[in-house]
């Protein structure tokens, strides 16, 4: 019986590749899934290429288990329904890629993975901090009153008086050099 449920829940895909599964193994805020494929002969390696909403995610290598069968771990960040392609390499380096398939497609549970994809479009970038921008220009308004009440307020080097003082004379009040004390 497993094995008839696993016949029916497999896609097979196009030359060179046969039959294609895959099933959840641990499910959190991601998803472990494993991935088997039927490649015909000769082939030296087989990826699993997975597309995410996001994007395309990193290739992932799946070993040979011999008679043609290659199996690997995808490890997702999410619990999307994502798109799975395999790539075939043959020795001389040439590839077969086959056509995208989901998960769903391929035997995980659609009760695991979102059926949906989201519907909310990402936030825009808000622009620039307002407060910040309203504190730097106070900040540089303060700054530059400091300066011009430093520079209203300097003292003449030469009388020790603020500039805008009426210049008195003060000799008189000043002892003459020899006087008695």
């Amino acid at each position: 019986m497993p094995i008839l449920l696993a016949l029916l829940l497999s896609v097979t895909l196009a030359a060179p590749f046969g039959d294609a599964e895959a099933r959840a193994l641990e499910i959190d805020s991601g998803m472990t899934v494993e991935v088997s494929v039927v490649v015909d002969g000769g082939r030296s390696a087989v990826l699993a290429r997975a597309v995410a909403l996001a994007g395309e995610l990193p290739p992932v290598a799946l070993a040979d288990h011999g008679n043609g069968l290659w199996v690997g771990i995808l490890r997702l960040s999410g619990r999307e329904d994502v798109q799975i392609a395999f790539e075939a390499i043959d020795g001389g380096g040439q590839s077969d890629i086959s056509d995208l398939t989901s998960l769903t497609d391929l035997g995980v549970d659609p009760a695991v993975v979102s059926s949906t994809r989201p519907t909310q479009v990402p936030p825009e970038d808000a622009g620039p901090n307002w407060w910040l921008v309203g504190g730097i220009a106070s900040g540089l308004a303060a700054i530059a009153l400091l300066v011009v009440w430093a520079v209203w307020n300097e003292v003449d080097k030469r009388s020790n008086k603020f500039d805008n003082s009426t210049d008195v004379d003060q000799s008189a009040d000043q002892s003459e050099p020899g006087a008695d004390d």
